[in-house]
């Protein structure tokens, strides 16, 4: 299975599998860009992105090529909904039968897809722009207060499955899915989100991601070790490097903007996490650290997500940082989660 990262100036592929409950990297590829080929997560040069595609795909694939690709996007106006749906089982002294958890998906799925629907008719972004339903995945089973893998054969009463719902423009998804052939399967999702969902999985709990890229900020939320919310805004390096007297001062808003609450009124979380911040711009985290232990009272937590901190992957090739994105791209793709 491959995840594709397409990205401004870049296109990143991992090659992965399913091994033991934990993601193996068997390949990687990496082709570079024109700065405008990709623009805001839109491809604008379909040919040449299509063409990239190929060539870091070849390269990861080793000569052994994926039978389905989930590509990783970020863009403005690129949402994810997480939803919980609640069910109480009368029959809770009755084991869970496959039926039963097939039903409870289904439904939770449906409720979701409508919940989103009407997020994004209330969104003044989206209004009027014809979207796409990206991904609506599994994110968690809780029985009674507990996790679980897979609620068959368990017995309880409460029962809640959580589901993310991704939703993005129809010309930005389309355009997206256009560069990868249709024998592979394509489908897409945020790449921020296939981020989290990597790092949730390795175990931790509550934690901002934030992925700088050259031309946009995306930035994920995780509590309980669910991606509660994505936000992404177009105010990526590039900006920041062309504005170095200002950069402090850049920093500040910036950092404003991504402490802004996602999904609910709660502070922001003590620990973040960042990919694709060069040292000269330290200026960005440092500002962060700021606003998030004055809006906490205490200390933030705020370092570098790299390959050592994702446990849940593990890779036959050099993996480094930025290939990240797309390797939790194809994390989804192996439905290594499930």
């Amino acid at each position: 299975m491959a995840g594709i990262e397409l990205a401004a100036g870049v296109v990143r592929a991992v090659v992965a599998r399913a091994e033991g409950g934990r993601l193996r990297v068997v390949g990687r590829g990496e082709t570079a860009l024109a700065a405008d080929a990709i623009a805001g997560g839109l491809v604008v040069e379909p040919g040449d992105v299509t063409g990239a595609v190929a060539a870091a795909l070849t390269a990861a694939e080793r000569g052994v090529p994926a039978d389905r690709t989930v590509i990783a996007i970020d863009g403005d106006d690129v949402r994810t909904y997480h939803v919980k749906t609640p069910f109480d089982r009368e029959e809770s002294a009755t084991p869970i039968v496959r039926a039963e958890a097939d039903r409870a998906v289904r439904e939770a799925r449906e409720e979701a897809a409508r919940a989103a629907q009407t997020a994004v008719a209330d969104d003044p972004a989206l209004r009027g722009v014809a979207t796409a339903r990206l991904t609506d995945a599994v994110a968690a089973l809780v029985l009674d207060g507990r996790d679980l893998d897979s609620i068959e054969g368990y017995h309880g009463r409460a029962l809640e499955v959580h589901t993310d719902v991704a939703v993005a423009p129809l010309v930005l998804s389309g355009a997206a899915l256009a560069t990868v052939a249709a024998r592979r399967h394509p489908t897409a999702v945020p790449g921020v989100y296939a981020l989290a969902r990597l790092v949730a999985a390795s175990g931790i709990a509550d934690a901002g991601v934030v992925r700088v890229g050259a031309d946009v900020t995306a930035l994920a939320i995780l509590r309980e070790r669910r991606v509660v919310g994505t936000r992404v805004f177009g105010l990526g390096r590039d900006a920041f490097t062309a504005r170095e007297e200002t950069r402090d001062e850049d920093a500040r808003v910036w950092a404003e903007i991504v402490a802004l609450p996602l999904s609910d009124d709660a502070q922001p979380p003590e620990r973040w996490l960042f990919v694709g911040v060069p040292e000269a711009l330290l200026a960005l985290p440092n500002a962060l650290a700021k606003i998030v232990g004055e809006a906490r009272g205490g200390a933030a937590r705020i370092g570098p997500l790299t390959p050592s901190v994702t446990s849940r992957v593990f890779s036959d090739v050099p993996l480094n940082a930025e290939d990240l994105v797309a390797a939790g791209a194809a994390a989804l793709a192996t439905e290594v989660y499930t």
